[in-house]
C-alpha cells in the first residue's frame, strides 16, 4: 500500500457516513451536459458523555462524471475550509467555492470546514443507578443496576399554515410546527461486563466479542413518527464504564422515500375516503330527514283519514242510521195504516153499491108508490121504518164522513214531512262526497309525501337513493373494494420494501465481510515480526552496511517513511474497524426496518380485513333498504319485491279507492233508493212511493169532498123520504102529494147513491195506490237501513285501521329521526373527522417534505446537482482513558499532518 493510497483512505473515512446512509441516486447535470455533478455532505458532531456539543464539522464532496468542462459553484461553509485532497486551496466568493474543471471520466473535490450552524438534532443523554441519578463520570468503576436514556429531538420546526379538507369539499387552515423530516439510528455496544441487558425499543445482539450491540431507528417527524424520541436499555453492571454512542441520521423526502411515500399515500387515501364517507352519509342523513318529514305528512294525512273515518262513522251511526230506522219503522205502521184503509175503503165501497141499488130500487119503489097509491097504504108502516133507518145510517155516515177526510187531510200532512225527511236525507247523502274531501286530500298528501323512484324530495325516492348507494359501494368494484384494493396494494407495496431491504442488509452483510477481510490483513501486517516490521528490519540491515553518506541519509528517511507507514497502517486498522462497526449497525437498522415493514403491513392488513366486515355490514344495511323500500311501494323494485304483497303506497291507493267506492256506493245506493221528484211507483224508488202515495191521498181528499156532498144530498133526501113516508104513513089522504115528493126525493137518493158509489171507489183505488207505495216505501226503508248498518260497520273498521295507523306512524317519524341523530349524523361528524384529520396529516407530510427537499441540505448543492446531507453524532463514553484518548488524537492530526510530507518525499523520490 503506498503512502498516498493511504492518506486517501484516512480522507475517505470522514465521508464514510453519507456513503453508507445515501443509496445511489440518479445525478444531476451541472455545466456542460455531459458531466454529470453530484455533491454529498456529512456533517459530524462530537458530543460529551451528556449530549452536550463539543465540535462540529461538514465534510463535502462533490463529484463529476463524464467528459467536459464544469463551471462549479457550490455553497460551502469558509470558516476552517480545507482541502482533504492535497495542500492546495478553492477559491471562495461570498461563501460558494468557484472552480473550472475539465473532466474526463470520474473527478473528486473533498473539503472540510467548521460547521457554525444550528444542528438539526439535539441529543441528551441521562443516567441513574440503582434508581438514583448519576453524572456519567459517577459511574466508572461502580457496581448495580444502570439504567440509560436518550432523548433525540427534531429542532427544526417552523410554524407554517397548512390546508386540507375539512370533510365537506371545503379547504380549511391549522397553523403546525413543521420540521423537515428526518430518519436516523443510535447505536451504542455494551462490554460484556454489561449483564441483563433490556430494552423495549432497542434491537438487541451480540458483537461477536461478548458485548451487546443495541440499535435504536428514529423517525423524527409527524405524523409517521414524532419529532422527539426517547428510548433506552437498562443492564446489571460491575466495575463499570460507559460506552459511547453513535447517532446517524438524514433529511428525508415522506413523498419520495420507498420507505415512507406507502404510508404518506395511506394518509392521503384516508382523507379521501373521509370525504367520501362524509359525502354519503350526509347524502344518506338528507334523505332520512326526508323519510321523516314524509312520515311527518303521512301522520297528518292518517290523522285528518282517521278523523273523517271519525266524522263519517259518527254520521252514519248517530245520525243516518238512526234516521233509516226510524223511516223504516214509520214506513211499516204507514203501510199498517194504509193497508187497513185499503181494506176501509173497500169495504166502503161494497156498502155505497149497496147503498146506490137500494136508492134506485127506492126510486123504483116511489115511481111504482107514485102509480099505485093505493097499493102503498098497505106497506106505509114498512116504508117509513125503511125510510127511517136509511136516514139514520146516512146521519151515521155524514157523522163518519169529515173524520175520514180529515184522517186523509193528516196522512197528507205525514206524507209532505216524508217527502221533506227524504229530502234533507238526499241532501245529506249528497253531501258525503264533500266531507270526503279531506279524507282524499290527507290521502293525496300521504302519497305526494311517498312519491316514487326518481321523485325528488319524497320518502320511496330517499330510500331509494340510500339502498342505491349502499349497494353501489358494497358492490363487487365499489368504492368499498377500490378502497379495500387500495389498502391491498399499500401492503404489497409495503412487502416488496420489506424484500429489498432484506436484499440491502444481505449486501451491507457482504462488504462488512469484505471490510473485516481487508481489516485482518492490516492487523496482520501490524503484528510483531508482520510485514512492516520485515520491512523495517531490510532497513536497518542495510543501515549497518557501510554504504556512504547519502546512502544512510536516504535510509534513514526510508526508516522514518516506515515509522509513519506503521502509523497510518494503524489508524487505517482502527478506521475499518469502526467501519465495520458502522456496517454492523447499519444491517441491524436495515433488520429493524424489515420488522417494522412486517408490523405495517400486518397492519395493513388488519385495515383490509376491517374493510371487508364494514363492507359485509353495509350490505346488511342495503338489504334491509331494500325490505323498506318494497314496504313503501311493491312496483319501485320490479323484480325484487313481491307484487302480490302491497306496500304502504299501494295500501294508501286502496284506502283512497275504498274510501270513494265506500262515499260512492253510500250517496249511489241511498240517493238512488231516495229517488227524485219526479219518480214514480214505477221507479222504485221512496219518493215514488211517496209521489204515488201522495197522489192516492189527494184523490182520497178529492173523493172525500164528493163523498160528503153526496152524503149530504143523500142526507137530505133520505130525511125528505122518512119525512113522506111519515105523511103517507100519517094520512093517506096525502099519498098523491107525498108520493109525487117520494119519487122526486127517491130521485135524488138515487143520483146522491150513486154520486157516493163513484166516490167510494176512487177512494178505494186512492187507498190501493196508497197500500202499495207505503209497501214500497217500507222496502226501500228497510233496504236504506240494512245498507246504512252496513256503511256504518265499514266506516267503524275503517276508522279504527286509521287510528292504528296514525298510532304507528309517529314510531316511523321517530325512527327515521333517531337513525339520523344517532347514526347517520355521526356518521358524518366522523367521516369529517376522519378527513381532516388525515387531510391535516397528509398536508404536513406535503409540507415537510417540502422543507426535506428545500432545505434538507445544510448548504446547498451547484445548480442542477444531486445533493444530499447526513448528520452523524458521535456521544463519548466514560472508560478512565481520556488522556489516552486526547494523546491518539494528537497522533491522528500527526499522521493526518505526515500524509503531506509522505506525498511530497515519494514525489522526489520518484
Amino acid at each position: 500500500m503506498s503512502k498516498r493510497t493511504l492518506a486517501t483512505l484516512v480522507a475517505g473515512l470522514a465521508t464514510m457516513p453519507t456513503l453508507l446512509l445515501l443509496a445511489a441516486s440518479p445525478a444531476a447535470a451541472a455545466g456542460d451536459s455531459n458531466v454529470q455533478v453530484s455533491n454529498t455532505e456529512t456533517v459530524q458532531a462530537y458530543l460529551d458523555a451528556s449530549g452536550t456539543v463539543d465540535v462540529a464539522r461538514v465534510y463535502e464532496q462533490v463529484a463529476m462524471k463524464g467528459r467536459g468542462t464544469v463551471d462549479l459553484k457550490n455553497p460551502v461553509e469558509t470558516q476552517g475550509l480545507r482541502n482533504l485532497d492535497g495542500f492546495g486551496g478553492f477559491d471562495v466568493k461570498d461563501g460558494v467555492m468557484v472552480g473550472r474543471y475539465d473532466v474526463d471520466g470520474e473527478q473528486q473535490l473533498r473539503t472540510v470546514s467548521d460547521y457554525t450552524k444550528k444542528l438539526p438534532l439535539e441529543v441528551h443523554a441521562t443516567y441513574t443507578l440503582d434508581g438514583k441519578p448519576a453524572e456519567p463520570g459517577d459511574l466508572l468503576g461502580r457496581s448495580g443496576h444502570l439504567e440509560v436514556s436518550y432523548t433525540v429531538k427534531n429542532v427544526t420546526a417552523t410554524s407554517q399554515v397548512v390546508t386540507f379538507d375539512d370533510g365537506t369539499g371545503h379547504s380549511t387552515s391549522a397553523t403546525e410546527d413543521v420540521v423537515i423530516p428526518m430518519v436516523g439510528s443510535l447505536t451504542t455496544t455494551v462490554p460484556d461486563t454489561f449483564t441483563n441487558v433490556s430494552s423495549k425499543e432497542a434491537n438487541l445482539a451480540g458483537d461477536g466479542r461478548g458485548g451487546t450491540k443495541l440499535t435504536f431507528t428514529m423517525t423524527l417527524f409527524g405524523p409517521i413518527g414524532t419529532p422527539t424520541a426517547t428510548f433506552g436499555y437498562a443492564a446489571d453492571i460491575v466495575d463499570g464504564t460507559l460506552p459511547k454512542a453513535s447517532v446517524a441520521a438524514l433529511p428525508v423526502s415522506p413523498l419520495d422515500s420507498p420507505s415512507f411515500k406507502g404510508g404518506a399515500a395511506s394518509y392521503k387515501s384516508g382523507a379521501t375516503t373521509g370525504v367520501t364517507l362524509t359525502s354519503g352519509a350526509t347524502e344518506i342523513d338528507s334523505n332520512l330527514l326526508k323519510l321523516r318529514d314524509g312520515a311527518g305528512t303521512l301522520l297528518a294525512g292518517l290523522i285528518q283519514l282517521r278523523d273523517g273515518a271519525r266524522k263519517l262513522d259518527a254520521g252514519l251511526g248517530a245520525q243516518a242510521l238512526p234516521g233509516s230506522r226510524a223511516l223504516a219503522s214509520g214506513a211499516g205502521q204507514l203501510k199498517d195504516g194504509t193497508s187497513k184503509l185499503r181494506s176501509g175503503a173497500g169495504a166502503a165501497k161494497d156498502g155505497s153499491s149497496k147503498v146506490a141499488g137500494g136508492a134506485v130500487q127506492v126510486a123504483d119503489g116511489a115511481g111504482q108508490l107514485d102509480a099505485g097509491a093505493r097499493k102503498l097504504s098497505g106497506g106505509a108502516a114498512q116504508v117509513d121504518d125503511g125510510a127511517g133507518q136509511v136516514a139514520g145510517g146516512l146521519h151515521l155516515l155524514g157523522e163518519g164522513a169529515p173524520a175520514l177526510v180529515d184522517n186523509l187531510a193528516l196522512v197528507a200532512d205525514g206524507l209532505d214531512k216524508v217527502d221533506a225527511g227524504l229530502t234533507q236525507l238526499y241532501d245529506g247523502v249528497g253531501g258525503l262526497p264533500d266531507q270526503a274531501k279531506p279524507l282524499h286530500a290527507g290521502i293525496a298528501k300521504l302519497r305526494a309525501g311517498l312519491g316514487a323512484k326518481g321523485q325528488t324530495g319524497t320518502l320511496i325516492d330517499g330510500v331509494d337513493q340510500i339502498r342505491a348507494g349502499l349497494s353501489a359501494a358494497t358492490e363487487k368494484g365499489g368504492s368499498l373494494d377500490q378502497l379495500k384494493g387500495g389498502v391491498d396494494a399499500s401492503k404489497g407495496g409495503v412487502d416488496a420494501s420489506k424484500v429489498g431491504v432484506d436484499k440491502s442488509k444481505g449486501g451491507v452483510d457482504a462488504s462488512k465481510a469484505g471490510v473485516d477481510q481487508v481489516h485482518s490483513g492490516l492487523q496482520d501486517a501490524l503484528k510483531p515480526g508482520g510485514g512492516i516490521d520485515q520491512l523495517s528490519g531490510g532497513v536497518s540491515m542495510a543501515t549497518k552496511a557501510d554504504c556512504g553518506p547519502a546512502c544512510q541519509t536516504i535510509l534513514g528517511q526510508v526508516q522514518l517513511g516506515l515509522t509513519d507507514l506503521r502509523g497510518k497502517t494503524t489508524a487505517a486498522s482502527t478506521g475499518l474497524g469502526q467501519v465495520s462497526g458502522g456496517l454492523d449497525a447499519v444491517s441491524t437498522g436495515l433488520g429493524q426496518v424489515s420488522g417494522g415493514l412486517g408490523q405495517v403491513s400486518g397492519g395493513l392488513g388488519q385495515v383490509s380485513g376491517g374493510l371487508g366486515l364494514l363492507k359485509g355490514k353495509l350490505s346488511d344495511a342495503a338489504y334491509g333498504l331494500v325490505k323498506v323500500e318494497c314496504g313503501l311501494s311493491n312496483t319501485t323494485l320490479v323484480g325484487v319485491c313481491d307484487p302480490k304483497v302491497p306496500g304502504l303506497l299501494e295500501g294508501v291507493d286502496l284506502v283512497d279507492g275504498g274510501v270513494s267506492q265506500l262515499v260512492d256506493g253510500v250517496v249511489t245506493k241511498v240517493q238512488g233508493g231516495i229517488g227524485t221528484p219526479k219518480d214514480h211507483a214505477g221507479d222504485l224508488t221512496l219518493r215514488g212511493g211517496v209521489n204515488d202515495l201522495q197522489s192516492g191521498v189527494d184523490l182520497l181528499g178529492l173523493g172525500g169532498l164528493d163523498l160528503l156532498d153526496a152524503i149530504d144530498q143523500l142526507t137530505v133526501g133520505a130525511d125528505r123520504v122518512h119525512g113522506g113516508t111519515s105523511q103517507v104513513a100519517t094520512g093517506a089522504k096525502a099519498l098523491g102529494a107525498g108520493a109525487s115528493k117520494l119519487a122526486s126525493g127517491s130521485g135524488d137518493l138515487a143520483t146522491g147513491a150513486g154520486q157516493l158509489d163513484a166516490g167510494v171507489g176512487q177512494l178505494a183505488t186512492g187507498a190501493g195506490q196508497l197500500d202499495d207505495g207505503a209497501g214500497k216505501l217500507q222496502a226501500g226503508a228497510g233496504q236504506l237501513s240494512s245498507g246504512l248498518a252496513d256503511a256504518a260497520g265499514g266506516t267503524s273498521k275503517l276508522a279504527a285501521g286509521l287510528t292504528d295507523a296514525a298510532a304507528g306512524a309517529p314510531a316511523l317519524k321517530d325512527g327515521a329521526q333517531r337513525l339520523s341523530d344517532e347514526g347517520t349524523k355521526k356518521l358524518v361528524e366522523a367521516g369529517k373527522a376522519t378527513a381532516a384529520d388525515y387531510g391535516e396529516k397528509y398536508a404536513l407530510i406535503e409540507v415537510g417534505a417540502r422543507r426535506a427537499k428545500a432545505e434538507g441540505m445544510a448548504y446547498g448543492a451547484p445548480v442542477g446537482a444531486m445533493g444530499a446531507t447526513a448528520y452523524s453524532y458521535e456521544l463519548a463514553g466514560v472508560d478512565g482513558e481520556g488522556s489516552a484518548n486526547f494523546g491518539r488524537a494528537a497522533a491522528a492530526v500527526g499522521v493526518f499532518g505526515l500524509a503531506g510530507g509522505s506525498v511530497l518525499l515519494r514525489r522526489r523520490l520518484l
